[in-house]
């Protein structure tokens, strides 16, 4: 499925735009899709602070706070995973 992405971020205290249109295979990826896509947009900027302002999938449904708990999920050590 396709869909028009819109990201809002405030980089070390700068608002940026991006969007674009994405492909996911089902709806349950979208949020998945956007949070790879910030992390592609954090790797070109040098990783500098970045907050994720708003997140829009086709101009009208708010899906920040999903994208959000992606970013904040807890990665293990890897001590803990061998």
């Amino acid at each position: 499925m396709r869909f028009n992405l819109e990201v809002h971020l405030i980089i070390e205290g700068t608002g940026m735009l991006s969007r674009g249109i994405f492909t996911a295979r089902n709806k349950n990826e979208i949020a998945n899709v956007a949070y790879q896509y910030i992390q592609n947009i954090k790797r070109e900027t040098g990783y500098r602070t970045t907050l994720i302002h708003k997140v829009i999938i086709d101009g009208t449904k708010d899906i920040t706070e999903e994208v959000k708990e992606i970013d904040n999920r807890h990665i293990p050590k890897m001590d803990d995973i061998f």
